[in-house]
């Protein structure tokens, strides 16, 4: 029986049915292999393939002089797949006398259901290769790096150092992280559904690209004299810490960081927190009278003193009712501003504070960067603790003026000083030179203009005022011969839990040279030193010898003209005299009718500056018989010699014992007869 026509109908729509199901099955296959054909397999692939991490070499740290502070070496960690370990129990024996872990702890970690897991990061040369020589299944090594240190604890605290993953924690590593990181490779092994080996696996392999290195503008000579005189000082006043900067005042640039006691970035897990702590940023603490030096540059620049200013001190001044005394009992008297600065007047700066007014004295707080920060490209910078400025009374603002009642960082400090210096420009401070690739191009450089917050011709007479600190003030013992120094000194009592402990010093001096086109500063600051404590006596020398040996490093001319010492004229005829005299830069002023010079003044050796006047007296010639002198005094000798025109060289005092040349022997008048002198013995009494 035919089908009816209803049948027919049904049978069409099912066959219709049927082909637009195939239709829609052809285009979802089309659009699956040719659409997401790549994207799909690529995910089939990333299922089958495991990424082992294969570390990016971090960039090196160099000094300004090319010394490489931190590198990377290739090291490798150990790895296991642990489907792929057969016997968990026997590979956790084997592995855990080479890798120095409980075996029961490795079984754990090789029994778990994890495509991956790492054993040990960083191993030693001898644990790969015992590792290697085992030949377990399912174990591998992949190459790491890790940061190492080639100059030691040198730059330590400024270095900081990396983590397990080879990421920055502290000090510069940490703030230039992302440029000297790198980028991470991996090693890709292909495996079945259930992390099985697969017949024939493909391994592929990204190679990781190495970070940026990190070019300072510290210098690794100047860095070893800043940590050596940290270190000395230390051991010579007894002192808990010392910290030394050394500062370019021309751009802030920080060419040496010591802080000691330090650590060693290498092994910085043996050190506490407080130990690994950069202070010299960190920290804040009470400047004492080295802040006079940001008072004076500003009351200059206000206008409200002149190096010639009247002050008087009589030991003390009321200040709301206070008495707040100057260091010196009974005061410094009638003096001029010039002495107030160089004699650290505490009475005369209260008085120059109480000038310039709440408003003023804020306005160069901020100026000089003491309100706020220094934006320094280290990490963890403290900001100053200065009193409110809506609630400062005049008691406040006079003892601001000479260093209390504020507390601000060693960076701000020798920053603000550097500014000073720099004829009353601010520049950032900064570690940073440049960045250089890999390919050894220059991808970032420090740049800053600077500002100026106080005029050049203030700021150039307060350096006069603080070169005469160190001339004719507290200063004196950080004289360098050949150099002008300007700075400041300061003492302060330490603050312990947010209190003032008596007994308890922070002594310092801040300066810098040389002072007539200033170029480097040093701020050296001594905690609680056992005995002397003032900063004149015992940071000023540490900057006098340390900043002597910087100078020399950096080739710094010196500034002053040092006294020659005048040769031995004594013997030599009239023209040899003259002769050695200008090659000494000096003029000679002959005396006398003689051939041969008999005396001069000043004597031989004398320290006189370059065309200083020599007196040369010239004596008769002719030859004269050598008397015998042994057994007389020296001023017997001395006088009977002078007769003749001979010189007498004298060793010893008293007594001649022995002459040279003998008695009897001929000389030209003019030489020199050489004598020892020897003390009688002393009587005794019975």
């Amino acid at each position: 029986m035919p089908p009816t026509s209803k049948q027919r109908r049904r049978i069409f729509a099912a066959l219709l049915l049927v082909l637009l199901v195939c239709a829609a099955l052809l285009v979802r296959t089309g659009y699956v292999m040719l659409v997401r054909g790549p994207e799909l397999a690529h995910a089939g692939r990333s299922v089958r393939i495991r990424q082992v991490p294969v570390g990016a070499p971090r960039g090196q740290v160099i000094t300004a002089d090319g010394a490489v502070l931190a590198a990377s070496k290739t090291t490798y960690a150990l790895y296991a797949v642990p489907a792929q370990v057969k016997s968990p129990d026997l590979a956790a024996q084997a592995l855990s006398s080479v890798l120095g872990i409980p075996a029961d702890r490795l079984q754990g970690l090789l029994s778990r259901r994890v495509a991956i897991v790492w054993l040990q990061r960083r191993m030693t040369d001898q644990q790969v290769s015992e590792v290697r020589s085992l030949g377990i299944v399912g174990i591998g090594l992949a190459p790491q790096t890790a940061q190492v240190f080639p100059y030691g604890a040198l730059a330590g605290a400024t270095l900081g150092f990396t983590g397990i993953d080879n990421q920055g924690l502290e000090g510069l590593e940490r703030t230039y992280d992302s440029a000297l990181r790198g980028t991470s490779g991996s090693i890709g092994i292909e495996m079945d559904a259930r992390n099985g080996p697969l017949p024939e696996p493909r391994v592929t392999y990204k190679a990781p690209v190495p970070g940026n290195s990190l070019v300072l503008t510290l210098r690794a000579d100047v860095q070893r004299i800043a940590e050596e005189a940290a270190a000395t000082a230390r051991a010579d006043t007894g002192a808990k810490a010392v910290q030394v900067i050394v500062m370019d005042t021309r751009t802030s640039a920080i060419l040496g960081l010591a802080i000691d006691p330090s650590y060693n970035p290498a092994s910085f897990g043996q050190y506490s927190t407080a130990q690994r702590r950069n202070t010299v940023v960190s920290d804040v603490l009470p400047p004492g009278s080295t802040f006079k030096a940001i008072t004076t540059a500003s009351a200059l620049a206000a206008g409200v003193v002149t190096p010639q200013s009247p002050f008087f001190d009589p030991g003390f001044v009321r200040v709301d009712g206070i008495p707040v005394h100057c260091w010196k009992a009974g005061g410094h008297g009638a003096i001029d501003f010039g002495d107030v600065v160089a004699k650290s007047c505490n009475v005369g700066f209260v008085e120059v504070g109480l000038r310039l007014g709440v408003q003023r004295f804020y306005d160069y707080l901020k100026a000089f960067h003491v309100i706020g920060l220094t934006h320094v490209d280290l990490p963890g910078e403290a900001r100053a603790i200065v009193p409110p400025q809506r609630l400062v009374k005049p008691i406040d603002l006079a003892t601001m003026a000479f260093g209390q009642t504020l507390a601000l960082s060693p960076i701000e400090l020798i920053s603000a000083i550097s500014a000073i210096a720099d004829g009353g420009i601010w520049h950032t401070p900064h570690v940073m030179k440049e960045i250089i690739s890999p390919a050894g191009k220059v991808v970032q450089q420090w740049s800053d203009s600077g500002t100026r917050i106080v005029p050049q011709a203030a700021a150039q007479v307060a350096v006069n005022l603080l070169e005469g600190v160190v001339t004719r003030g507290s200063g004196r013992p950080a004289q360098i011969p050949g150099y002008k120094l300007a700075g400041k000194t300061g003492t302060a009592q330490a603050v312990i839990n947010g209190r003032y402990v008596e007994g308890k010093y922070i002594s310092s001096f801040v300066g810098f040279g040389p002072a007539s086109s200033p170029q480097v500063a040093m701020l050296v600051e001594i905690f609680e030193p056992v005995g002397p404590y003032y900063g004149g006596q015992i940071a000023a020398p540490v900057v006098g010898r340390a900043m002597a040996q910087v100078l020399a490093a950096l080739k710094i001319a010196p500034d002053v003209t040092p006294p020659t010492p005048i040769p031995d004229l004594l013997g030599q005829t009239a023209t040899q005299a003259q002769q050695a005299l200008t090659s000494a830069g000096m003029r000679a002023t002959l005396l006398g009718q003689g051939v041969r010079v008999t005396s001069q003044f000043p004597p031989a050796g004398a320290a006189v500056t370059p065309g200083a006047r020599v007196l040369v007296y010239l004596g008769a010639g002719g030859n004269v018989t050598v008397p015998q002198l042994t057994g007389l005094t020296v001023s017997q000798a001395g006088l009977i010699l002078g007769r003749l025109g001979l010189i007498l060289h004298v060793t010893g005092d008293g007594v001649i014992v022995q002459q040279e040349p003998q008695a009897g022997a001929t000389l030209p008048r003019g030489a020199a007869v050489a004598v020892v002198a020897k003390e009688p013995p002393a009587a005794h009494n019975t």
